[in-house]
Order: C-alpha cells, then structure tokens, then sequence
C-alpha cells in the first residue's frame, strides 16, 4: 500500500486533501513535500497532539529524506514554520489545520485530484504501514472522492456536521456505505447491529477495542441464535476491550502481534465487511471524527476473511 500512496501523489496534479490522525513515515513526508513543490495545492487536516511528529517528517521530506525516523527537530521544524491564524499553518507549501474540538480526529483518508481516495484503518504512520495490521482501501473514481471530499471540507472548515451516510456501487456489482461520526454515530452503530443481527452462519472479528454496548449486544445475541461468533482483541487493549460481557459461546482470542492488531473490522456471512476508522466503542460513535465502511461483496468479503483468519489461527486462545 505504501507504494500505490506513494505512486498517487507522484501523479498527483491539483489537489491533495488528507485528514491523518498522524504523519511520521518519511516516504510520504517526502511523496507529500514533492507534490506540494511541483504545485500541487497539498492540505493535511491533523490532531494537534501528533503536531510535532507531522512537521518534522514533513521538513525531513521536503529536504529530501526519503527513508527512516525525520532527521530534523522539532525546533528546526518550528523554526520553519509559517502562521496562517487561528489553528493553521504552513510549512514547505503545505497548508495545515488541526482539530480543537472535544474527541479525537481519528479519520484516515486522502483525496487526490478529486479521483482516488484512500482510506482504512492505517495511520500514515512507520508502525502503520511496516508493523501492525491494518487495512487500506483505494476507491477510484468521481463519485467516491466527491464523498471523502465533502467530509475533508466540513473538518477543514470547521462545519458542524459531516456529510449525510452514502452508498456507492463499486466495480463487482457490490456497494458500499460510508458513514461519518460523529454527526451520523448512532445510523452508523444501528448499521453495525443491523448487519449482525442478519448474520446466518459466521461472524468473523477483529477488533482493536471492543466497548460499544449496542454492538456487544448485538454480538451476543448472534451467537445465541446459533451464528459462530469469533472475536479476535488487540493484545493491549485487553482492559479496555469488554470481553467479559461477551456470552460464553463467542470464541475469543488474543492476537499475536508484538505490535498492534490495529483492524477494525468485521466480516459477516463471507458476503459483508465493515470496516474503517471506527473502533466500536462509544467514543467513535459520539465524539470522535471517524468513518465506517459497509462493504456488501463475496469478492472482497473473500479477501478480508483470508486475512482476518490468518490472525485468528495465529492468536492465543483466551
């Protein structure tokens, strides 16, 4: 995935519009510096607490580091950087804002040219991308962009609510439903239990953390109607992450990543994903910036059970 985001900015001609929780991977520092110097209009909307981490990879990039942890400090960075007022600034012709509202600006997601968008579970971060698990989505096209870019702008200019749910066809014959939090949290928690309280056979999950009673509900009563529920959990997140309120006949297991099993993610009837930024926790439903992916296609559900079954026979049973 790094070298398809890498390959995108390289052919990026107008527009770069990314809402990153965070930045510290100096091969897109770099992708990101070069789009911006050729005169690509670049923006990066952020959360302030990654602020120091984003403007360094992002000078390391612009002066030509393409490769390893920024080789600048966070006084170089400083030092370069140039106001634009209120909760912006630019640095190496990069346009940044950051997020000062209650919750966490946790979205993923890059715009390019109004044509191709990328989104998942993957901060654009070393430890994002080499080694946790994560997933990343390119969708092609005016119609999906047209989406994202709508929800880029009601951050970048601070609107009170994000763009209404959407539902896209994509190339299989699939769909796909996007929705955004916090404005639209609860349609998309009623979604999730929707979708699980349909599921007929198996339940397939992995999830960084797992606290949403609505979902946990809607979990419990699967299992209890004879679906296989399996929950795979992020290893540090194990206080966090409700397990205990689970029914006794959902399969729980710890992933085995030193790292992070940062998915979140959920596969249902080998036909259905969802997917996203959204941890399934309250917070993701009322207070932070996310998105959920409802993706309706055997193919693709294929693909994400491979993956998701690979971490399930790898991790340790609870």
């Amino acid at each position: 995935m790094l070298d398809a985001l890498q390959g995108a900015l390289a052919k990026a001609r107008r527009t770069a519009d990314l809402a990153l929780l965070t930045l510290n991977d100096t091969r897109l520092g770099y992708a990101l510096a070069q789009a911006a110097q050729r005169g690509v209009r670049v923006r990066i909307f952020s959360e302030r607490e990654h602020r120091n981490e984003l403007l360094s990879t992002l000078l390391s990039g612009a002066r030509g580091q393409r490769s390893g942890r920024p080789r600048i400090s966070r006084r170089q960075a400083e030092d370069a950087v140039e106001p634009l007022g209120g909760h912006c600034e630019r640095l190496s012709r990069v346009q940044i804002c950051y997020d000062d509202r209650p919750g966490l600006m946790h979205d993923k997601f890059a715009v390019i040219d109004d044509q191709q968008v990328f989104t998942g579970s993957m901060n654009w971060s070393y430890s994002g991308i080499h080694r946790n698990d994560n997933d990343s989505l390119s969708l092609n096209g005016e119609s999906a962009a047209r989406v994202f870019h709508s929800a880029f702008e009601a951050l970048w200019q601070r609107k009170p609510r994000s763009p209404a749910p959407a539902m896209l066809e994509i190339e299989d014959g699939g769909e796909l439903e996007i929705y955004f939090t916090p404005s639209y949290g609860h349609e998309a928690e009623r979604r999730i239990s929707s979708e699980l309280n349909k599921a007929e056979s198996e339940i397939l999950v992995a999830a960084f953390v797992l606290t949403n009673p609505a979902i946990i509900a809607s979990l419990n009563r699967a299992a209890r109607r004879g679906v296989e529920v399996r929950v795979l959990l992020e290893q540090r997140n194990l206080r966090d992450s409700q397990e205990e309120e689970l029914d006794r006949r959902v399969e729980v297991r710890t992933d085995a990543n030193r790292y992070a099993m940062h998915l979140k993610t959920m596969v249902i009837d080998e036909k259905v994903v969802l997917t996203g930024s959204f941890n399934f926790t309250r917070s993701a439903v009322a207070r932070n910036d996310e998105n959920l992916l409802v993706l309706t296609s055997p193919r693709h559900a294929g693909r994400y059970k491979e993956k998701v079954w690979g971490l399930w026979q790898a991790a340790s049973p609870r």
